[in-house]
């Protein structure tokens, strides 16, 4: 295979191999393809996702080039991509090509389909080996075990990684990825913000910043971090609802009512975006106003088929709150009975029965 993949799937030389096996598909007629182009065109439609169309070119290709290893192995590659992982092992062990560097990485992929890193690492350190040390295959390599959740392997293989290259923005950015995977917040920050001193109009980074912040309870720095996302990005929904929960947990109620409001008229149907503009108004204790949106609310919740219990047993927590607080003392009843009904040991509900609730 091409060691730039992307880039050749990109170049003219490839976009018209791609058209002349297409326009033969199309005429019905048969043209001769090197076996590697073959395999190249499979792995393209393999890589986008269209398996089938993939397929059709290797059973093209075996007609012509019957015992290629470049060919079988993208076989046994879709093989495994369609989790035929036993057909995919009996396939690869049949090609007789030691040294073939997409076979190892290949075979340790499969390795781990049957949960055996150990015996993954072995094939992946000989693919390296004969790479001569490819940064795309150190990259492959890492992403699978950080797929995988095996931190520890994903480790050992970035520590080789940024020993030969300790510049590379794609190692920074997996080592800080890690970090941020394996709870190692402080280590996270570190390596974001480092990333974010050469890289600062990247949003990746700012978002995952964002976050390790929130996650800390340091609701003012992940703010920040969401406004860099919007100056960069006006248009990006997700960083002003983001930061609308920050400034929410800074106890900013108008300003979190104002941004959630905002982003209600965009999308009135969002579940979310109201009641929290219900629970805004209700900690500014404008409780009329927040007892009819919580009531639109309780309405738009009872059509969501994937609303859950514990959605109902928050919203008829502060329904029945808001409606004892503005003198509805028989549908604060009601609502603190339907929410018993589905969570009868929540804390906040067993104390608010006590002041409503008869003995």
């Amino acid at each position: 295979m091409k060691d730039d993949s992307a880039s050749y799937y990109d170049s003219r030389e490839f976009t018209e191999l791609l058209a002349s096996y297409e326009n033969m598909l199309e005429d019905g007629s048969s043209v001769y393809f090197d076996s590697m182009d073959i395999a190249n065109i499979a792995e393209y439609y393999s890589i986008n996702g269209e398996l089938d169309k993939s397929d059709t070119a290797i059973e093209y290709g075996l007609r012509l080039h019957p015992s290629d290893s470049d060919i079988l192995i993208s076989k046994a590659n879709n093989l495994l991509r369609r989790g035929l992982k036993d057909e995919a092992r009996v396939l690869t062990e049949s090609i007789t090509d030691p040294d073939n560097q997409e076979l190892l990485y290949l075979k340790g992929e499969i390795e781990l389909a049957f949960d055996r890193p150990q015996e993954a690492d072995a094939y992946f350190t000989h693919a390296v080996q004969l790479s001569d040390n490819d940064p795309g295959m150190l990259n492959d390599i890492i992403v699978k075990y950080m797929d995988n959740r095996n931190f520890e392997l994903c480790q050992k293989w970035l520590d080789m990684a940024l020993v030969l290259s300790p510049d590379s923005r794609n190692f920074i950015e997996l080592q800080a990825d890690l970090y941020f995977d394996t709870g190692q917040s402080d280590s996270a920050i570190e390596w974001y913000n480092h990333l974010l001193d050469e890289f600062a109009y990247d949003t990746y980074y700012w978002d995952q910043l964002a976050r390790l912040y929130y996650e800390k309870n340091e609701f003012a720095k992940s703010r920040e971090c969401f406004e860099f996302i919007e100056a960069i990005d006006p248009t990006d929904k997700s960083a002003r609802m983001m930061k609308a929960s920050c400034i929410f947990n800074m106890d900013d109620w108008q300003g979190a009512y104002d941004i959630y409001s905002s982003l209600l008229q965009d999308d009135p149907a969002s579940y979310t975006l109201l009641y929290y503009c219900a629970r805004c108004l209700y900690e500014m204790e404008r409780l009329e106003d927040a007892y009819d949106k919580f009531l639109d609310t309780l309405a738009m919740l009872m059509l969501d088929k994937d609303a859950t219990a514990e959605m109902y047993v928050e919203l008829y927590y502060y329904l029945a709150d808001t409606a004892l607080k503005t003198g509805r003392k028989d549908m604060a009843e009601r609502f603190l009975r339907d929410g018993l009904s589905l969570g009868p040991d929540d804390e906040d509900l067993k104390k608010l029965s006590q002041t409503i609730l008869p003995d």
